[in-house]
């Protein structure tokens, strides 16, 4: 068996599936719908994006509220109280942080982005108050490399990755000063030459957002560690 196949094969065998938002392909993204939608899908992940609200950890993607909620302008505009009167899609709550850590407990592993800024201190003493054994099934990232320096100096025994768009070499490097476990790439943007480079620096390599059949093959077979996906099931049935 050559080299190349039996790479391909063993980075296979490995590569994780995360539900993006939850399984938003099949329930409105970030509620505990959409999460719950994914642990009976066997994600073996989930991720969700996070802001900070009147000293809150809240669970939504977008800074306004038209596009996920029957809101109408900023998040920050809105109390966490009257925010979790809105309704986020099938009558489903914009959640607490705090909800989804609970809901997720021992079921799959959480990514968490950092959206907002803020966000970083209130989430490291969060997370310190868990178990050692929850926290290493909790990762935290973000494309904001100061609230993620944030996240290191509070404490170096989270895991960490590095959400990358064009500035490839600068993701890399940010990558090494955190200490990182993970960097994040585009489906758009990733080629075989980052993945290599990123597993010789120890870095485990997750894609988003994978959802067609050919794409996650294609990810499969590039020895990508994980993929962030709209559709787990379809993950799981090419895996």
């Amino acid at each position: 068996m050559s080299l190349i196949i039996y790479q391909a094969i063993k980075w296979r065998e490995a590569m994780l599936t995360i539900g993006h938002r939850g399984a938003m392909g099949y329930a409105p993204e970030n509620t505990l719908l959409s999460i719950r939608k994914a642990i009976e899908l066997s994600a073996d992940w989930v991720e969700v994006d996070v802001y900070l609200v009147d000293g809150q950890l809240i669970v939504i993607h977008d800074d306004t509220l038209e596009r996920t909620t029957n809101g109408i302008g900023s998040i920050s505009d809105y109390s966490v109280e009257q925010l979790r009167q809105l309704d986020a899609g099938q009558g489903e709550k914009i959640p607490l942080l705090q909800e989804v850590i609970d809901l997720t407990s021992g079921k799959l592993g959480l990514n968490i982005e950092i959206k907002g800024d803020g966000v970083a201190e209130p989430l490291v003493k969060l997370l310190l108050s868990l178990s050692e054994n929850h926290r290493k099934k909790i990762l935290v990232s973000s494309f904001n490399m100061q609230e993620l320096l944030t996240v290191y100096e509070g404490s170096v025994q989270l895991n960490l990755g590095v959400l990358v768009e064009d500035e490839v070499d600068d993701g890399f490097k940010w990558a090494h000063r955190l200490n990182a476990y993970s960097i994040h790439f585009d489906i758009g943007n990733i080629v075989i030459e980052q993945v290599e480079r990123a597993h010789d620096a120890k870095l485990k390599v997750y894609v988003y957002t994978v959802n067609s059949h050919h794409a996650i093959n294609d990810m499969r077979q590039m020895g990508i560690d994980g993929v962030f996906t709209n559709y787990p099931d379809r993950v799981k049935l090419i895996l």
